[in-house]
């Protein structure tokens, strides 16, 4: 009798663990996006930029993560794309998706002007509601090595950034531009960084005023009484940790919700 009852017991028991995990797996299944059948089939892959660029040895990861969420049909609310402070930014740890996963599109050591090539294959096939675009540190700190005069350096990354912002506006995409992040000493191209910095980023906030983006200002929230990043955000002097993290999560929750959206 006892037996029998240990029998019937895991009988029931295996029954709702079953239902249980149908239930899960209803639950979670991801948003579709409606790609058509020709759209699944289109999958954009950037040539190489050569120069040895970031972008090309992170290419093989993206063009595989890509074909997955274009042939899926995965329904996207927001693509992070950016550098290495986007690429070591872990998003879930600070963001919660509503209507679409959430998606990083961030390579350590990347310019804006290959942000701006690669923006095509990395955002636009994904068809996400918003794009959060924060780049040019790297720009501004390799034309400093190479000796390029401010203004040419200025000109060239807001060039390239607002160029991101057009093609997202013509594709009905919502863009927020981020403030290029202040450094501190602990850098070594703090001084360079610190002239030429401001200059930009009043740049894109004029660009996102023109242009009906959105100006997210990560400088105001993390400028320390010198106009530095203070270093309790940062270990290096230019990436942020997780205190810069959860201010600059802050911050764009704000622009977000001012706009009346969520991650």
């Amino acid at each position: 009798m006892r037996h029998c009852r240990i029998h019937a017991t895991l009988k029931w028991l295996s029954i709702a663990i079953v239902i249980a995990a149908v239930g899960c797996a209803a639950g979670s299944r991801p948003r579709l996006a409606g790609r058509t059948a020709t759209e699944k089939e289109s999958l954009v892959k950037p040539g190489q930029f050569g120069d040895n660029a970031p972008s090309d040895r992170r290419r093989v990861f993206f063009d595989f993560w890509n074909e997955s969420v274009v042939r899926q049909d995965l329904a996207v609310s927001t693509v992070f794309m950016g550098d290495s402070i986007t690429e070591l930014w872990e998003l879930q740890a600070y963001f919660v998706p509503t209507d679409g996963a959430i998606l990083n599109r961030g390579v350590s050591g990347d310019i804006a002007s290959h942000m701006a090539r690669r923006f095509e294959a990395d955002v636009l096939q994904l068809k996400p509601r918003s794009v959060v675009i924060l780049a040019g540190t790297n720009d501004v700190a390799r034309m400093l090595t190479a000796n390029k005069d401010d203004a040419e350096i200025i000109a060239d990354v807001t060039a390239s950034v607002t160029a991101m912002m057009e093609v997202a506006s013509t594709a009905g995409i919502r863009a927020f531009v981020c403030s290029i992040l202040p450094t501190n000493d602990d850098y070594k191209q703090h001084d360079g960084k610190k002239r030429i910095l401001p200059q930009i980023n009043a740049n894109l906030r004029a660009a996102c005023a023109e242009k009906g983006c959105i100006y997210v200002d990560y400088v105001s929230a993390m400028t320390d009484a010198n106009g530095d990043l203070p270093k309790t955000l940062a270990r290096d002097g230019l990436h942020p940790h997780y205190g810069g993290y959860e201010i600059m999560a802050r911050v764009l929750q704000a622009a977000l919700a001012a706009d009346g959206l969520r991650p």
